[in-house]
């Protein structure tokens, strides 16, 4: 006699069906993300940063903080002449109208400047005294302010220092022969110091101190916002950025640490440069996820191609300040994606006439295979080998992956269990051994992605 099969109550199949669901909606917004990405970064532009290169996704917008060298803010803008010589009269007879600190008339000296097809005025002003002392003597320290304005082809630019030594005022003028206008959508060649509109040229003597940041986002999506900075000519910090997060995580409150997950934290060499990389998830009040990206490079005090540097990618950012944080549109894979392809780009600015064209050399081809944590050497779509016995690989055992993204490791899912299903949890792993990739399929973008995912399969004989 048969025995009567159990009977499986409604609410556990209930709960399957809904986990499956889950499941397969996390895949696929996975894989959707993935898609996002590749079509964001297909398309890439480059900006200048000081001495080096960095590229961005075309559909980002990109702006230049001010500039500061050799003690003095620049910045820069676009206005007619008519326009540039009505704001900076304005500003010459506001100047003169007033007194210095000492009661004296206020502007001291007022210098034309038509050089290098600028046009403009630099003026000396704001003369003030301090008093002190000085091993064990009284001195007195004089200083001034001091302003530029110069103007061509429809460019102009600012320069302002407070404090400045008097006897250095013609260290100015100096400066401003060295300014070039950069047309726009061109990076110079010439060796020198860029900051989008305008560039000083070399010679620049490592001392004189120089540094530029650069934001970016996407218009579209302000909860995302990027910066690199360069700074040279100052003292290295004594902590680099990995021993500073160490001390700020030793530092933090218990109730913190649950919400921050650390997902990566090393040293990282970008195109020769060596910097460390801290990427971290939080869990915010109102159980947002919000991600930031640093790398960082320490730098040295006289050495411009090696300067302190900051790249940083924030997520979660609200449209509207003072409001609570915000989700990402790009989930955590895709945001190390991007992330990936920008920083990896970084690097130092060629100079001089463009070198001969060689031949490319051979690409990656079918059947290569590349380890995970190794930079993705062409974009296509690999396979994995993990998954054997059971174990199922997220994202599926062929993935499509993007030049310049790092390999990642599989996660793998064990077997779900009844008890697990209950639950509403899936056991994963990674193995100890990093992932072995193997191209597949070279191709420049993915395959466009069904509208609904697929269903689980299911046995070969159901209807």
């Amino acid at each position: 006699m048969d025995k009567p099969k159990k009977k499986v109550h409604p609410f556990l199949g209930v709960l399957a069906a809904l986990y499956g669901i889950y499941l397969l909606y996390g895949i696929g917004n996975s894989m959707m993300d993935r898609y996002t990405v590749g079509q964001l970064t297909e398309q890439m532009k480059t900006a200048c940063v000081g001495r080096f290169l960095i590229d961005l996704p075309a559909t980002m917008d990109f702006s230049y903080g001010q500039v500061f060298i050799d003690g003095l803010w620049v910045s820069g803008q676009e206005e007619t002449r008519e326009a540039f010589d009505a704001r900076v009269l304005a500003r010459q007879t506001e100047i003169e109208g007033e007194r210095n600190e000492l009661g004296q008339k206020n502007l001291e000296r007022l210098d034309q400047y038509n050089d290098n097809g600028f046009v403009g005025k630099i003026l000396v002003f704001g003369r003030s005294i301090t008093k002190g002392q000085e091993n064990g003597r009284p001195v007195e320290w004089r200083s001034v302010k001091l302003e530029a304005y110069v103007h061509s082809n429809g460019k102009s630019f600012n320069f302002k220092a407070d404090g400045y030594d008097p006897e250095l005022v013609g260290d100015l003028r100096k400066l401003i022969d060295k300014l070039r206008l950069v047309p726009a959508k061109e990076l110079p060649t010439a060796a020198g110091f860029c900051f989008g509109p305008g560039m000083f040229v070399d010679p620049l003597p490592a001392e004189l101190t120089e540094g530029v940041t650069i934001f970016a986002g996407f218009p579209d999506h302000p909860d995302l916002a990027l910066a690199l900075t360069t700074r040279a000519g100052t003292e290295p910090d004594k902590e680099d950025r990995l021993a500073r997060d160490t001390a700020v995580d030793a530092e933090m409150p218990l109730w913190q640490k649950p919400l921050m997950d650390k997902l990566r934290k090393g040293k990282r060499t970008i195109n020769g440069i060596e910097g460390g990389e801290v990427a971290e998830r939080w869990t915010e009040l109102n159980f947002v996820h919000t991600f930031g990206f640093n790398w960082e490079v320490t730098g040295t005090e006289d050495n411009v191609y090696v300067p302190f540097m900051h790249l940083e990618m924030s997520t979660g950012h609200p449209v509207h300040a003072g409001a609570r944080p915000v989700t990402s549109f790009l989930g955590e894979d895709a945001l190390l994606q991007l992330w990936d392809k920008i920083s990896s780009s970084i690097r130092i600015r060629p100079t001089g006439a463009p070198p001969a064209k060689p031949e490319a050399p051979p690409g990656p081809k079918p059947g290569d295979t590349a380890s995970a944590g190794d930079i993705c050497p062409v974009t296509g779509w690999w396979q994995c080998p993990d998954g054997a016995k059971g174990a199922r690989v997220a994202g599926g055992q062929h993935q499509f992956l993007t030049k310049g993204q790092r390999m990642p490791q599989a996660l793998l899912s064990r077997p779900q269990t009844l008890w697990n299903k209950l639950r509403g949890v899936q056991a994963s792993y990674r193995l100890e051994q990093p992932t072995s990739w193997t191209l597949v399929d070279r191709r420049s973008r993915v395959r466009m992605l069904p509208a609904v995912p697929p269903a689980g399969a299911g046995p070969a004989n159901s209807a």
